[in-house]
């Protein structure tokens, strides 16, 4: 008795079917974007990683379109000020309340001279209000 090729070829596509399958689920699954959280999370310690290594012109970068059309590089360089230095800083929290909106709290060490004298490393927390426009996220200058 001979069995035909066409009895096998109906197994052979479940074979495949159950080995590929899940490849493509997990490949679906990598294809769904990260959650806000995440990604503002990246966005805001980037930005503060520039700040902490003076990339001023890359930190600007992270300022909302409207908010560059409006506050020049040379402006936003100002604005960061040279009465305390920075140490380090740290995302700590990311907290998005509506679709297009997330608070992120910052730790940030710095250290500062008042009257000729250093005042030591100072640790506190800041916060930024980061904004979607565009299907990117922003921090917008004032916020």
């Amino acid at each position: 008795m001979t069995r035909s090729n066409s009895f096998f070829l109906p197994r052979r596509f479940a074979l495949l079917a159950c080995l590929v399958g899940p490849l493509v689920l997990s490949g679906c699954a990598l294809l769904k974007p990260p959650p806000p959280e995440e990604v503002v999370r990246e966005r805001a310690q980037a930005r503060w990683n520039a700040l902490l290594a003076g990339k001023f012109e890359d930190a600007y970068q992270f300022l909302s379109p409207a908010s560059r059309n409006v506050v020049s590089l040379q402006r936003f360089r100002a604005s960061i000020g040279g009465a305390a230095t920075w140490k380090g800083a740290e995302v700590h929290k990311v907290t998005c309340s509506q679709a297009d909106r997330c608070t992120v709290s910052i730790k940030v060490s710095y250290s500062a001279i008042l009257r000729g004298r250093s005042l030591g490393t100072i640790d506190t927390s800041v916060e930024e209000t980061w904004l979607l426009d565009a299907g990117q996220w922003w921090l917008p200058q004032g916020l």
